[in-house]
């Protein structure tokens, strides 16, 4: 596969003039390339070294009549030497690179980093993919496609989380209205179905809580206290019914009486030990709701290669019980009881061994429960045995796509495989941290049966570009629609960096203008339609013509500055790096569009005109294909 980066062999220019400078000035160490934002390109400071000024132009001076071959000048402004680039160099050098590289242009030497685990959405198997995890299924396929760009080996994985009593409350819900499910999960996605379900009776079991604490309760305060939640969760179940009316009564009419907190704690028990008929009931519903889940990823692009089930390798594996049981045996001065519950004491390992920087810990660490006092493990502990599962399979690094929520889960992790005996494998593990998603008047909470679904979010955004694209083209809209919706989600997930919140607005979604994944897909339609009309255009051998517009030498230096881009994106893990780098390309191409007449120009203008068109075509291509955005040929 070839390796170019057009800006290279300018910079390694200015590196060699730079050099020769602090020579001349009798400095010993050679200042950084910087990318200059006042005078030329490239510049570099001489402040911290107390030079003459004088010395720096002289040295200036005496380059006149020498030879650049890809810089047009070099002067000195105070101390800072600076150069600008012999723009038709460097065209030479792009039109080469695009083709020979084609829609590969960007790749370079310098982005191959290894192998990588990339582990993303990883949602509750218990109801569908909500705003939330689109926002954690979108960044993590695009950390892959971006590694994947870059030469990387990699590999995707969904840790199905398959334990815990809120998979039982869904499990017990659905063996209880399993006809009245299978009816409607023939009209309606099964994760939706199971997701109404798994809040219903998630709802009947707090009433049923609820009413015999209230039963056993004397004081006042605290029985209107109760009544009032009970009202709250028996709203819940009226929400639902609008929805599925049948489901909700016949669950409030077959659990009402039972105590499903129990129910659903000993079934949690059983399932974690093995018992076939418990799994058997467990497995049915999870795998009906990821069923769903692969139908709205498959939606945005995105494919998992892996599904890791949290029984299967944290569980029944034994493993979790192990990481206990090894805990207490290496370290019995970190390990307490509390009323039968096992906990680790991480707050005083990290402060004993000053960890913080060696894991990259936040400040403050609590102490972290590793199992109930039933015996069974919690989701941490779990989450541990899964962890060193991951780093013993052969990659150089895990990234865990996790939100920002569990930062001190996801640092009890790294400190408990740490104190194993595990430093290596704790430093592999990444914890990618990203903020939530607010949708301005949305409420969000899955045990209420109160979120926003993916799908949700897709349709309406399908159906809003239908409406934008009948403007332009009516009749695609029907079928490009999805397309245009899909790209305006993902791109929106993907602009902002992962450690803000994202406002969802839709008028800044769908915003055809500027920022916005409808924007560049109708940009790159744009370049399509121009290359598509050029019948017979020769790219090969271009002349650059000796004057040309602002709007070329930006659109030139832009698409030079590619492979650069995407190799500060892929040692960074930012994505929006390369959302941010498009939709400035894409402006600048929109304006040049309105300027330059391509097709009519003359020879040789046209065929240069034509070639940096082709460049925009196949730099916004491989953006796309890292972004995940789908590429249109009509809008």
């Amino acid at each position: 596969m070839g390796s170019v980066d057009p800006l290279k062999p300018s910079r390694l220019e200015f590196e060699r003039l730079v050099k020769e400078a602090a020579e001349a000035l009798g400095i010993g160490e050679v200042p950084e390339v910087e990318r200059s934002r006042r005078y030329g390109y490239y510049s570099a400071k001489f402040h911290k070294y107390r030079v003459d000024p004088q010395r720096l132009r002289e040295f200036t001076d005496g380059l006149r009549g020498r030879r650049l071959e890809y810089l047009a000048s070099v002067s000195a402004e105070g101390l800072y030497l600076n150069a600008d680039l012999a723009v038709d160099k460097i065209a030479e050098l792009v039109f080469k690179a695009v083709s020979e590289m084609g829609e590969r242009y960007g790749y370079t030497d310098e982005c191959r980093l290894g192998r990588f685990l990339v582990e993303h959405t990883s949602a509750n198997p218990i109801h569908p993919l909500h705003i939330g995890h689109g926002r954690n299924a979108i960044l993590g396929d695009s950390l892959a496609r971006l590694l994947r760009f870059c030469g990387n080996s990699v590999e995707t994985h969904f840790y199905v989380d398959d334990c815990g009593v809120q998979v039982m409350y869904a499990a017990i819900g659905y063996n209880a209205v399993r006809d009245l499910a299978g009816e409607r999960i023939r009209r309606v996605k099964p994760d939706v179905v199971v997701g109404a379900i798994y809040s219903a009776t998630n709802a009947v079991a707090e009433i049923g809580r609820l009413k015999r604490e209230l039963a056993a309760v004397q004081d006042e305060e605290r029985r209107r206290e109760i009544i009032s939640e009970i009202d709250e969760w028996v709203g819940v179940l009226k929400r639902i019914m609008d929805a599925e009316g049948d489901i909700v009564n016949r669950l409030a009419e077959s659990l009402g009486g039972r105590d499903l907190v129990a129910e659903a704690a000993e079934l949690n028990r059983r399932y974690e030990a093995g018992d076939p008929e418990a799994r058997r009931a467990v497995r049915e519903v999870v795998d009906l709701v990821l069923k769903g889940q692969r139908e709205t990823l498959s939606r945005l692009g995105i494919e998992i290669d892996r599904w890791d089930y949290e029984s299967e390798i944290s569980v029944w594996s034994g493993e979790a019980a192990r990481i206990v049981a090894e805990l207490q045996r290496r370290w019995p001065q970190y390990v307490e009881s509390r009323g039968g519950a096992v906990v680790f004491r991480a707050d005083k390992f990290v402060e004993d061994f000053k960890l913080w920087d060696v894991l990259d810990l936040p400040k403050f660490i609590p102490p972290v429960t590793l199992t109930r006092s039933d015996g069974t493990t919690l989701y941490v502990t779990r989450d541990v045995a899964y962890a060193l599962w991951q780093t013993r399979q052969e990659f150089d690094r895990v990234i865990r796509v996790i939100s920002t929520e569990q930062t001190h889960e996801q640092a009890h992790v790294r400190i408990i495989l740490y104190a194993l005996g595990f430093q290596e494998e704790a430093k592999r593990l990444m914890h990618y941290a990203y903020e939530m998603v607010n949708l301005p008047g949305a409420k969000m909470s899955a045990r209420r049966g109160q979120y926003i679904a993916l799908d949700e979010i897709l349709d309406e955004a399908a159906e809003r570009s239908a409406a934008l694209v009948k403007e332009k083209n009516p009749e695609v809209a029907g079928v490009i629609a999805e397309r245009v919706g899909v790209g305006s989600v993902r791109y929106a997930f993907l602009s902002t960096g992962p450690r803000k919140p994202i406002e969802f607005k839709w008028e800044t979604v769908l915003n055809m203008r500027q920022n916005s994944g409808s924007f560049l897909q109708y940009t790159y339609v744009r370049a399509y339609s121009i290359l598509e009309k050029a019948t017979g255009a020769n790219l090969a051998g271009v002349v650059i013509p000796g004057e040309i517009l602002p709007e070329e030498r930006e659109l030139i230096l832009k698409v030079a500055e590619w492979p650069g881009v995407v190799k500060t994106a892929v040692h960074a893990l930012r994505p929006d790096y390369v959302a941010e780098f498009l939709d400035g390309l894409a402006l600048v191409f929109n304006s040049y569009y309105e300027k330059a007449p391509v097709l009519k120009a003359e020879e040789p203008l046209r065929s240069f005109r034509l070639a940096l068109v082709n460049a925009v075509k196949n730099v916004l291509a491989a953006g796309f294909y890292i972004l995940g955005i789908p590429t249109l040929t009509k809008m």
